[in-house]
């Protein structure tokens, strides 16, 4: 199954929900009328693990979606997943694939980003890719 870049953010808001985040009426909205609701997060997640694993994600933005909305889990099992997806964008030079990645760890408290590093912008690439190869190499 191939999620759509507004089903991702419908999957956030159901992730973030199922983490006992408080949303707002209109992200409650777009929970109650989503039809993602019929699986459990855990299978969503799955789906969404699978999909990027699959490659049918042949779209950055797509991915970059995908990325970002495995970040409002909270799974550090996803780890070693996020590892190997960011060697891959990292390698394909996909900037903001590469960057949400580094985000998504470090939501996950892993050391992803300099520590003396003062800021986090998707327009830092060489900082980006600094960061990511040591991060990768430790």
């Amino acid at each position: 199954m191939k999620l759509t870049n507004e089903q991702f953010t419908e999957a956030a808001f159901i992730f973030e929900k199922a983490n006992g985040n408080p949303h707002s009426v209109y992200e409650k909205k777009i929970i109650a009328a989503s039809e993602l609701t019929k699986f459990k997060p855990t299978e969503l997640e799955q789906i969404i693990v699978d999909g990027l694993n699959s490659g049918i994600y042949k779209n950055e933005d797509e991915r970059v979606s995908g990325y970002w909305t495995l970040s409002k889990i909270g799974n550090r099992n996803l780890i070693s997943d996020f590892k190997e997806w960011l060697r891959t964008e990292l390698e394909n030079e996909n900037g903001i694939a590469f960057f949400q990645l580094l985000i998504a760890l470090d939501r996950l408290e892993e050391p992803a980003f300099n520590e003396k590093r003062t800021g986090q912008g998707a327009d830092e690439t060489e900082l980006n890719i600094r960061d990511a190869k040591q991060y990768l190499n430790k």
